[in-house]
């Protein structure tokens, strides 16, 4: 499988990863399954993990991953999410992860897997 999720809860992290070709429906279903697993908490935070990410997609499959995204994950998500993306993702997918993380609020596009994670680490893990 190119798309996968884990609930750390003794880390208190939930990582997603994307490699290779994934299906919008294949993400969206993935994305159903871990807000119903019964180890989902909605208050850890999220390491979306796109490096090396092939996107097939059309333009009603995008609208649909949008609208999962917005109407469904995001309202059930009460931590910081850092999605991590490769240089050589194409530019329209480039553009749309971006306007996409910009919609969602505590969520960050990264180009650097080391950045994502010092970001998370001090929003979800420091105490001031």
């Amino acid at each position: 499988m190119t798309v996968a999720y884990d609930i750390n809860r003794e880390d208190g992290l939930v990582t997603i990863t994307g490699t290779e070709a994934v299906e919008i429906e294949q993400a969206c279903e993935l994305g159903r399954r871990m807000l119903r697993d019964a180890h989902f908490d909605p208050k850890l935070p999220h390491l979306v993990d796109l490096r090396g990410l092939v996107v097939d997609r059309d333009a009603s499959q995008s609208r649909a991953f949008k609208a999962f995204v917005l109407d469904e994950y995001a309202p059930k998500i009460n931590a910081s999410v850092a999605v991590v993306i490769s240089e050589t993702l194409d530019d329209q997918s480039c553009a749309a992860l971006y306007h996409l993380t910009c919609s969602m609020d505590r969520t960050e596009l990264f180009d650097h897997y080391d950045q994502a994670l010092k970001w998370l680490m001090r929003r979800e893990f420091v105490t001031p």
